[in-house]
């Protein structure tokens, strides 16, 4: 979601239908337009003229047509590409672009728009690289070819070569709301913070009604402590967040808007990943208080996996603690509301934010039993979480590896335990044996996250990248050391050794791009004082 791709690929010198004949263009069959005499300008026209229709699968029976017709006409091959990436379908239109790649290498706008089909089409970074420098190579002045080098260079690590493409990008195309968008992504890393929401905001003045940029700009206002702004600019997530779009459950009642609740009944429900219900949980509570002080009821729904948790900590400010997964389940309410807007709802200020730590509470049983167990280890007790989700978009730059653990800690392993955190990652845990790094692995006994709680409760210490692991342990007011990337998630805020949302968190930050070396000795240093 930091960074956009192209996803509109450009047609590039390709005449538009004169209007007098665009009108009639519609009432033709698709065969007259694609007559083996038609020129391929007049048929990439009637494309185009489709496209803009919103027509897109008749331009790309059209253009499919047309070239079959004139499989040596790169033009006909370029036009039914472009005409099948508009229509969605990527990985069919890698086939004429390479076609065209053969008859014509340096046709205009061909590389940029073939490493987009491939990219959309499940990705090849390095093809993708080697077509965005090729199709700069080819045309200097491309804007667009800059705009999308931001991304595949991003994606090599190279910081200082995305930074090139984006200066170039906005200043060949001033007025391109994805230029500036990819220049907010890639200052946002270089941490480079108020050029980045300048070009943020650029975003949205250029494209008020793409919600993607008012998304990305409420992310970087939120990290900065902009919280009036960045709250209000959040609630563009639905339309705005790539992952989330077309996620938003289709409820049968409105969304609450501050209307009073008096005999109304409002439901709060869980939303996004782990993490973000684990940090959003703490104001459950206050929103409580507003549901009750005005005579109504609240419906809490959360994940199933964290039920136990959350209700045994929190569950008893709402009158109903819910786990169904199906709307139709639900109890009956009168509204509902997000869980991640409840700060914008209630118009939260910065002491009501930072609410104290712990706020969950794991199974006092469970910890007892845990702590039985690890009793006869008299070494520190650490638990290590060295990646988050693999399919998430920005994982590459936060994940630090358990390879990376094993060559820094190998050396302490006479006064530290190491235990997983990572359930799943067994392949991992036993690469780091291999090579003589022991990390202890219990996760094969978890089954909710009520059962992580109590074994992080058990341990002496958590190191965590930033993953639902961080939050849990800082929400649990466990000792917590969370290694960040540069352009880490807002709710580490920028520049600070501590975490206002999780006291006992202490905050180990990139200082360089993609540099976790000098991250992890100041986190060894650490460690070896507090072991010995």
């Amino acid at each position: 979601m930091q960074i956009t791709s192209h996803d509109m690929p450009t047609l590039a010198d390709i005449p538009r239908l004169p209007a007098d004949l665009a009108d009639t263009t519609q009432s033709e069959s698709v065969e007259a337009q694609a007559a083996p005499g038609m020129l391929d300008e007049s048929v990439a026209a009637a494309t185009q003229t489709l496209i803009e229709r919103g027509d897109l699968a008749r331009a790309a029976e059209l253009a499919v047509m047309h070239w079959q017709q004139h499989p040596a006409s790169p033009a006909a091959a370029f036009n039914c590409g472009y005409a099948l990436q508009m229509a969605g379908r990527h990985a069919e239109a890698i086939v004429p672009y390479r076609e065209t790649l053969a008859l014509a290498p340096a046709w205009p706008s061909l590389k940029n728009n073939l490493a987009l089909a491939i990219r959309q089409s499940g990705g090849h970074p390095e093809l993708e690289h080697a077509f965005i420098e090729g199709a700069l190579d080819d045309d200097p002045g491309n804007a667009n070819a800059w705009t999308n080098a931001v991304i595949t260079r991003l994606d090599r690590f190279d910081l200082d070569g995305a930074l090139r493409a984006a200066t170039r990008a906005v200043t060949l195309a001033p007025d391109s709301p994805l230029a500036a968008n990819n220049a907010t992504a890639v200052f946002k890393e270089a941490q480079r913070w108020d050029e980045a929401e300048q070009y943020a905001q650029r975003a949205c003045a250029l494209d008020p009604q793409d919600l993607a940029h008012r998304h990305n700009l409420s992310l970087l206002r939120l990290a900065r402590g902009d919280f009036a702004s960045g709250w209000n600019d959040y609630e563009a997530r639905w339309h705005g967040a790539a992952e989330l779009r077309d996620t938003l459950p289709g409820f049968a009642r409105p969304r609450w808007g501050g209307e009073s609740l008096a005999g109304k009944t409002l439901l709060v429900w869980g939303e996004q990943g782990i993490g973000d219900v684990l940090q959003f949980s703490r104001y459950v509570p206050l929103l409580a208080q507003r549901v009750h002080r005005e005579g109504g009821r609240l419906v809490w729904n959360m994940f199933p996996q964290m039920g136990a948790l959350i209700e045994r900590s929190l569950g008893d400010h709402a009158d109903v603690f819910d786990t169904h997964t199906r709307v139709e389940h639900l109890p009956p309410f009168d509204y509902e509301l997000p869980l991640m807007s409840i700060p914008w709802m209630l118009g939260l200020d910065t002491d009501a934010l930072f609410t104290s730590a712990p706020y969950l509470h794991a199974d006092a049983a469970a910890t007892d039993a845990w702590r039985h167990a690890l009793s006869g280890e008299t070494r520190l007790k650490v638990g290590l979480a060295w990646t988050g989700s693999l399919t998430h978009q920005r994982n590459r730059f936060r994940r630090v590896g358990l390879e990376r653990y094993a060559d820094a800690f190998a050396g302490m392993q006479k006064d530290v335990a190491f235990y997983s955190l990572q359930p799943g990652a067994q392949h991992d845990v036993e690469a780091a044996k291999a090579t003589g790094f022991d990390v202890i692995d219990m996760t094969r006994e978890w089954k909710t996250l009520d059962d992580t709680a109590a074994f992080v409760g058990a341990l002496d210490l958590v190191i965590t990248v930033c993953t639902s692991v961080a939050h849990l342990s800082g929400a649990l007011g466990q000792s917590t050391w969370v290694l960040l990337d540069a352009n880490p998630h807002w709710v580490w805020q920028h520049d600070r050794r501590d975490s206002p949302f999780y006291p006992s968190s202490t905050l180990y930050r990139q200082r360089t791009f993609a540099d976790w070396r000098p991250v992890l000795d100041e986190v060894t240093t650490d460690l070896r004082a507090l072991a010995t």
